[in-house]
């Protein structure tokens, strides 16, 4: 069974890469825009195994989407990986010391990806 990737970019031309290169890897994977967006598909029981989001997105940060997982039971197995154009320093080290958080600065290899998958 492959894993299930919800990616939340709202730059196209990225977002259609990434979802490119995880059916590369058999990854099944699904693209939002928004934080508004992810939210809506994961209330009505989207499963995931991993969430790729952008800290910068136009509705807000990206890190608003992985605290209301976070919060949530159903959602205490998701691993994150957050992409960035911000180095490390600008986060929290609550953010950097998470375990269920992998940091990639951008821009990225598709191989540093791919690691960060697991």
């Amino acid at each position: 069974m492959s894993k299930r990737v919800l990616i939340v970019e709202d730059n196209p031309d990225l977002g259609a890469v990434l979802t490119a290169f995880l059916a590369l890897l058999s990854y099944e994977s699904e693209l939002t825009q928004s934080i508004k967006e992810s939210i809506h598909l994961l209330q009505e029981g989207s499963l995931f195994d991993v969430l790729i989001v952008d800290y910068t997105l136009d509705d807000g940060k990206g890190i608003e989407i992985i605290n209301w997982c976070k919060e949530r039971v159903d959602y205490k197995d998701l691993r994150f990986v957050l992409i960035s154009g911000y180095d490390k320093s600008h986060f929290s080290s609550s953010i950097m010391e998470d375990p269920t958080i992998t940091f990639l600065q951008k821009p990225f290899t598709m191989a540093k990806l791919k690691d960060s998958l697991g």
